[in-house]
């Protein structure tokens, strides 16, 4: 084990190398109790288990190679937001089963108590104090309940935008700094979890619309109108929020404006049409459907946001033998790296570069050919080698009689 620390402030790591206890982890860091594991028969057992942060918010990595393990994790100081990047993991509570896989976030709140089952699984969490989060978000104005703070999951529309894991990528650096200390991590501390309280729906809240079912709808609202270009004003009502509201939330959240936020979805509506035209010449015609009447503009916000032309992204549907059932040989090349690498983490950019890409084109490739994304092929081969995630891939959530 090793360890910093310093008026709340720690970065620790914890190994089996180290001969550090994974039970007593377990115990002090999640409350837990009746820890089981097979993992001492398991072939390539190990873990690591590491913390940097302080007592308001840290960022926890545990990687537990080998083996399955369960046991009861109880009520806690903090709420934890997680995600999976490998392995299965099956949360009981008293009246529902949540499976868990790889790719979305899920929410813990500190009050709720689980058993739990894992194998072979890579997490990536985040831990706020509850007293944390409450002061935030009496900061903000938010109606919090004079309970517990339990939260309900992100819905798809939000989590598919990630807010949360853009803004730690932004932060990163600040935030594994052990320099930063002090108001400055509280700072840095605060925007984190101003975004959780933002994108994840508090319950108990009696006729109260939570901001983020507000900003949800918000962005369903773009998805659906962008060719139409709504006014923020319009989009604001939509969602039931003034003009101002809407642009804090946008900015909090996804970092850009609703004005940005829109006009990148007419660029992808744009994208999506030029990828499945039979005309070469059609990037005018189609540009303006999407609003887009000044051509210098366009190609350059085009440009900016996938990194080619509209008529590159044209002359590269017409490369390829739109009859072919065959994919093209870069493709090929992505298809056997994820073949060969999908136990391992792996992103759209470690993809791209594997197979000498640009991120966007390898993105690009899948839809047009696959009809698919990376991410979705890495997650669909995963399934396919897991034996148990094969058999309850069906039933994302199972309701059970308490």
């Amino acid at each position: 084990m090793s360890t910093t620390s310093s008026r709340g402030f720690r970065r620790e790591r914890f190994s089996n190398v180290d001969g550090s206890g994974y039970t007593a982890i377990f115990t002090s860091e999640y409350g837990g109790s009746g820890f089981a594991s097979d993992t001492t028969v398991a072939p390539g057992t190990r873990y690591e288990y590491s913390v940097i942060g302080d007592d308001d918010l840290s960022l926890r990595t545990m990687d537990a190679s080998g083996g399955r393990r369960s046991g009861v994790i109880g009520p806690r100081d903090d709420h934890v937001v997680f995600w999976l990047t490998r392995g299965h993991l099956e949360m009981h509570f008293a009246d529902r089963t949540r499976v868990v896989l790889p790719g979305a976030p899920y929410i813990a709140s500190a009050s709720e108590a689980y058993r739990f089952e894992s194998e072979d699984t890579l997490y990536n969490g985040v831990h706020i104090a509850d007293r944390f989060l409450r002061s935030v978000g009496r900061e903000l104005g938010f109606l919090l309940p004079a309970g517990p703070l339990l939260f309900d999951q992100q819905d798809d529309v939000v989590a598919r935008r990630e807010p949360l894991r853009r803004l730690i990528r932004e932060l990163g650096p600040a935030l594994l700094d052990d320099r930063v200390r002090g108001p400055m991590r509280t700072a840095l501390n605060r925007r984190l979890a101003v975004v959780v309280l933002d994108t994840f729906p508090l319950r108990d809240r009696g006729d109260d619309v939570p901001l983020a079912s507000r900003l949800r709808d918000a962005i369903r609202f773009i998805e659906e109108h962008a060719r139409e270009r709504p006014a923020v004003g319009t989009i604001a009502d939509a969602a039931g929020l003034r003009e101002r509201g809407l642009q804090d939330v946008f900015l909090r959240t996804l970092g850009k404006t609703p004005s940005r936020f829109l006009r990148d979805q007419r660029l992808d509506g744009v994208r999506s049409e030029l990828l499945r035209t039979a005309d070469p010449g059609c990037v005018t015609e189609v540009a303006q459907a999407w609003g887009f009447t000044n051509g210098g503009r366009f190609a350059a916000a085009y440009r900016d946001r996938f990194e080619e032309s509209p008529g590159a992204t044209v002359r590269a549907v017409h490369a390829a033998d739109p009859g072919s059932e065959t994919p093209s040989p870069r493709l090929r090349r992505a298809l056997a790296f994820i073949d060969a690498h999908a136990a391992e983490p792996l992103t759209v950019a470690g993809i791209a570069r594997a197979v000498g890409l640009q991120p966007r084109r390898l993105q690009q490739l899948f839809e047009r050919e696959l009809g698919t994304t990376p991410m979705a092929r890495v997650r669909a081969v995963r399934a396919v080698s897991d034996q148990s995630v094969r058999k309850r891939t069906q039933a994302d959530e199972i309701r059970v009689d308490p």
